[in-house]
């Protein structure tokens, strides 16, 4: 059964098997283009330092391992996370089962008539392929009525039917997360964005739309005010429906590439050093920014205003800190403009560089009335 299976740039795919098919394991090895990493479950430490040095490669990693277990499992995980690659298992006949808390992102089972192909593809942040006119829009928070107005004069929505279409020039749309919480339609605002993306919207992964899509799975988070009003909509809906919207939110990327690397999406920002990594301290500055552990006089997690320091030569565009107009430090761009709180939503316009913005209708939520914790800013 021939099957193709794609590996990201930087990836380290894990092949499990048993001493019975340690030929198919080999074959298999050989027909991916990857980098090799022996490893002996008897000499971890060494295994580990040749996965280092083979994760110094410009692709991916490939590791055999048979008569595997889970600690071994997990250790090359780990690696290649640390190290910014993401970890994929396939799974021969006769490997050991694997635990769902293993930290793969992608565990394949083989059969015996499998044929595979591999094809190395960019890793998920790297969309520089995709180029051509944007709107990246940041922190709608529920207020699906700005939203309506601020797409529907951008062209994403029809002015007479309000359903989603195609830009009729071409252009795409770029959400930078936080599209729920505190405003007041935030079901509205996740099946139309949902809708958006039939027609090539682009959506960034914001702290606020990470935290939500932890509940919707069923996770246990702190329920600060704000996400409680999101809560009280979408506890109506039943489990499937929450599991479903929930795997979709937490889909998305904390920052993207776009147009040959000349403009860079996060929801909080990102520096020139961590653009195109995965690694968890790339995740964390764009879902927070650049965080230094303490609190500011609100409450809030004190950041860094990052973008004095900024050295990139892409534009960075982010949401996330609220600044009465947009915000043009060198070359980044901020363009929350607190919607939710009274102020405005607005669009960055690529290539043209301008904004476009619509005012709230109200003033649908006061600072004062979060609940604080750290991680709900």
């Amino acid at each position: 059964m021939k099957t193709t299976i794609a590996l990201a740039r930087h990836s380290v795919v894990l092949i499990l098997g048993s001493k019975r098919n340690a030929d198919a394991m080999t074959k298999l090895a050989d027909r991916i283009p990857a980098a090799a990493a022996p490893w002996d479950v008897q000499k971890p430490d060494d295994a580990l330092a040749l996965l280092h040095a083979a994760l110094k490669s410009d692709g991916p990693v490939r590791v055999c391992m048979v008569n595997s277990n889970g600690k071994a499992r997990r250790q090359v995980a780990s690696a290649a996370k640390k190290r910014g690659a993401i970890p994929i298992a396939i799974r021969l006949p006769g490997a050991e089962t694997m635990a769902t808390d293993e930290g793969y992102a992608q565990v394949v089972d083989l059969t015996d008539d499998a044929e595979p192909e591999f094809a190395v593809v960019p890793m998920p942040s790297d969309l520089r392929h995709v180029t051509g006119d944007f709107d990246l829009v940041a922190d709608v928070h529920g207020c699906f009525v700005e939203m309506m107005d601020l797409l529907t004069r951008l062209g994403y929505v029809d002015e007479l039917t309000g359903l989603p279409q195609r830009h009729p020039r071409g252009r795409r749309l770029v959400m930078l997360g936080d599209l729920t919480d505190r405003g007041p339609m935030n079901l509205a605002v996740l099946r139309m964005v949902r809708l958006l993306e039939q027609y090539g919207a682009i959506r960034i992964l914001g702290n606020h739309d990470e935290k939500l899509a932890k509940w919707l799975k069923g996770r246990k988070v702190l329920i600060a005010a704000g996400l409680m009003e999101t809560i009280g909509e979408l506890e109506r809906l039943d489990e499937a429906e929450r599991l479903d919207i929930g795997e979709w939110l937490g889909s998305a990327q904390p920052h993207v590439m776009l147009d040959g690397g000349a403009l860079v999406a996060a929801h909080a920002g990102i520096s020139a050093d961590l653009q195109g990594r995965h690694t968890s301290g790339a995740r964390s500055m764009a879902l927070y920014g650049k965080v230094t552990g303490g609190l500011d006089e609100m409450g809030h997690p004190e950041a860094e205003d990052w973008a004095l320091d900024y050295d990139g030569d892409a534009v960075v565009v982010h949401g996330h800190v609220v600044h009465p107009e947009p915000r043009i430090v060198g070359n980044v761009v901020a363009i929350d403009n607190g919607c939710v709180f009274g102020g405005k939503l607005t669009a960055y316009r690529w290539p043209e560089r301008t904004f476009v913005s619509v005012p709230a209708r109200e003033t649908y939520w006061c600072p004062a009335d979060d609940v604080i914790e750290p991680e709900d800013a």
